[in-house]
């Protein structure tokens, strides 16, 4: 879940957030634990959205009607996001790099 949208629980999602520092105490051991468990899941989920955010109609607010047309750009914004993460133009290939040692 992004930090942006809080309020959204769909059905049947187990939402995962971290846990807060509360005011003039500390996290408990389990707890700061449980939020360094948690945050390379995150970072790959913000990196999913920014990749999703490229296509600027996602970021801006759409004003279509129908939920069916808002979601097809929502479709169509992943799409876009998996074709350019899986590109084979993003591969590390190391054999195309010289080497320094020699």
């Amino acid at each position: 879940q992004d930090l942006g949208l809080v309020g959204h629980t769909p059905a049947g999602v187990v939402v995962e957030m971290p846990h807060k520092k509360p005011p003039k105490r500390e996290l408990t051991f389990a707890q700061q634990l449980y939020n360094h468990l948690l945050s390379p899941l995150r970072v790959v989920i913000e990196h999913a959205h920014s990749g999703m955010k490229r296509l600027r109609m996602v970021q801006d607010t759409l004003r279509l009607r129908g939920q069916w047309r808002r979601d097809t750009v929502i479709v169509v914004a992943c799409g876009l996001h998996n074709l350019r993460v899986r590109s084979p133009l993003r591969l590390y290939a190391p054999d195309k790099f010289p080497k320094l040692s020699e």
